[in-house]
């Protein structure tokens, strides 16, 4: 018995370490995944696992919607190799059913949340000085004083800054005093960088949704019309004094006025609206149960031969990617999913119940411009994080069984 807790306590401080690897390092994150996998399998207690993940709705349905994508392998367009591919991607939500036994204590819950705010928050102290030149020219790979990311590409960068100034703004409505202060600044300093510096346009459409979220859950309908004013206001003084967000802006309302369908545009707003179209021609040709797990890429090939349009795996909007590989029928399942978690997140306590919520609205968001479950730091996050923060459901109820 006091090896069995030894090792679940190694899985947990594993799965902590691991909310400080997902923004920073992808090998990391992978070998404290596999840490973690390692440790809970040989921690025992299987039936007590067991029990917590079943006495968890947003647990039971992650593993309903993997038993779903795992049946969409058995049909459609694509070979093993491509089936096996995508079922690797999705099947990294089953890191929400394995953490719900790991963290039954509020405690190890914080300090997961602390783990991955330390690395957002080393994120953003090297952003800003690639941005001022404090770091000497070549001390990062990836630096560019225009779009100072870090550690991801610039969509991830801002996606996961924008979910950090919601989280730090969040905290310092909870918190007193001098530290009420000083985490009000970190929330601004993350969404300036997020918004002002970061040619990430998901990471901005993100930061408006949790930012009214944020307003809402504190003001409740009234707070709707402060929302909407704060967010005009902050966007039209983003366009006129921060030269990224306006780039990003005026790019793509140049390109989506210049898109025409079948023509093959190469611009980044021109590649997503083929890929929207011709993904709703695939959806069409395929509505009830899609081209199957794997069958996306080959289907997309067959609809653009001899157009001169660009191939793509993916189209970059994780709801037409499920309803083109799964149909109607998946898309669905997602939807179903999703609301699931949100309700079920409306059960946790502050300030769990917000961020959980808030989490599920920035992956809503996000998915309408990236397909997230393929990306590896998005899907991990949202794994990870949901994983966390909904095993308070589970601890809930069995101290009310013990009680």
């Amino acid at each position: 018995m006091l090896l069995t807790r030894k090792f679940t306590t190694a899985a947990t401080w594993s799965a902590i370490a691991l909310g400080f690897a997902i923004p920073i390092s992808t090998a990391a994150s992978n070998l404290l995944l596999a840490l973690t996998l390692l440790l809970f399998a040989v921690s025992g207690s299987y039936r007590e696992k067991f029990s917590a993940i079943m006495a968890n709705p947003p647990a039971r349905a992650v593993l309903l919607f993997c038993a779903l994508i795992a049946l969409g392998c058995t049909y459609g367009l694509g070979n093993t190799a491509d089936k096996l591919h995508y079922l690797g991607k999705y099947f990294s939500l089953l890191l929400v059913p394995l953490l719900i036994p790991l963290f039954p204590s509020r405690a190890d819950r914080m300090r997961a949340l602390y783990a991955f705010t330390a690395a957002m928050l080393l994120t953003l102290a090297l952003s800003y000085s690639i941005r001022t030149g404090w770091l000497p020219a070549g001390s990062l790979p990836m630096m560019d004083a225009d779009n100072p990311v870090v550690f991801k590409l610039h969509i991830t960068h801002g996606f996961l800054m924008a979910f950090t100034a919601f989280l730090l703004a969040l905290a310092a409505c909870h918190a007193t005093g001098s530290r009420r202060w000083g985490l009000a600044v970190l929330a601004v300093l993350a969404a300036c960088n997020a918004l002002l510096m970061v040619k990430g346009r998901t990471g901005y459409a993100v930061l408006a949704v949790l930012a009214a979220y944020l307003v809402y859950s504190r003001y409740g309908r009234r707070g709707i019309a402060i929302a909407a004013l704060g967010i005009a206001l902050a966007g039209a003084a983003a366009y006129q004094w921060s030269g990224a967000f306006h780039e990003r802006v005026h790019a793509s309302i140049t390109e989506a006025s210049a898109w025409r369908e079948g023509k093959g545009d190469q611009t980044s707003i021109g590649l997503r609206f083929d890929y929207y179209t011709n993904t709703l021609f695939i959806i069409r040709d395929h509505p009830w149960f899609g081209v199957g797990i794997g069958g996306f890429e080959n289907a997309y090939d067959q609809r653009i031969k001899d157009t001169g349009m660009a191939p793509a795996n993916n189209p970059h909007n994780q709801y037409l990617l499920i309803a083109a590989q799964l149909g109607v029928a998946g898309l669905a399942a997602l939807l179903w999913l999703y609301a699931l978690y949100w309700r079920q997140a409306g059960r946790l306590e502050p300030p769990y119940r917000e961020i959980a919520r808030g989490v599920l609205l920035a992956i809503l968001v996000g998915n309408l411009f990236n397909s997230f479950m393929l990306d590896f730091t998005e899907r991990m996050f949202f794994a990870w994080i949901s994983g966390v923060l909904l095993a308070e459901l589970s601890a809930r109820r069995e101290g009310m069984a013990s009680g």
